[in-house]
């Protein structure tokens, strides 16, 4: 397996969930950054975006902000892109407690441009894919801005095969409800 860095998208208002810090709920004892930072334990470097408060949490990681805060995770993404290194990386949600089973697959297969999982019903998850790290600083660089700029049209020009993996991995803690509570 060749080597990758990765870019956990850590931050939002996790208004569903009463403001609640998504990265900071517990499923089966460890928290969600927490599993995802453990599904990628495997980069060269780790960049996670979200607030500072974060930094204590990603030992030996990076932290960085999007500009504006809260820009969503098109604007997290680019936050990342100047920290990676390596000529692939895989971009993260941390909502998302079984993605370590999505991890494997996708680096593993990759097209011209790199690799997207989908769900049963074949939909794109946007939030869980690899690339060529020069083809998505490309797509980034394309965007005349990426503030609330949805991923799927900043990743649209990328070469992305579509990846099945486990349905569980691409299970989104959005809700209580998500996790049975509630």
């Amino acid at each position: 397996m060749d080597d990758f860095d990765a870019i956990v998208l850590a931050g939002g208002t996790a208004r569903r969930l009463g403001g609640s810090p998504k990265h900071a709920i517990v499923v089966d004892g460890r928290t969600l950054l927490a599993r995802t930072l453990d599904a990628v334990a495997g980069a060269l470097r780790i960049v996670v975006v979200g607030d500072d408060s974060l930094a204590p949490l990603v030992p030996g990681g990076t932290v960085v902000r999007e500009d504006p805060p809260l820009a969503g995770p098109a604007a997290g993404i680019g936050a990342g892109l100047p920290h990676v290194t390596a000529a692939r990386v895989i971009v993260l949600a941390c909502d998302h407690p079984w993605v370590a089973e999505a991890v494997p697959p996708l680096l593993a297969s990759a097209g011209a441009d790199g690799a997207i999982a989908i769900d049963a019903d074949g939909r794109r998850q946007n939030l869980t894919f690899v690339a060529r790290t020069d083809a998505l600083r490309a797509a980034v660089a394309r965007q005349p801005s990426l503030v609330d700029l949805a991923v799927h049209t900043l990743i649209e020009p990328l070469e992305l095969s579509e990846i099945s993996v486990p349905q569980r991995a691409l299970l989104d803690v959005d809700t209580w409800q998500d996790l049975g509570h509630g």
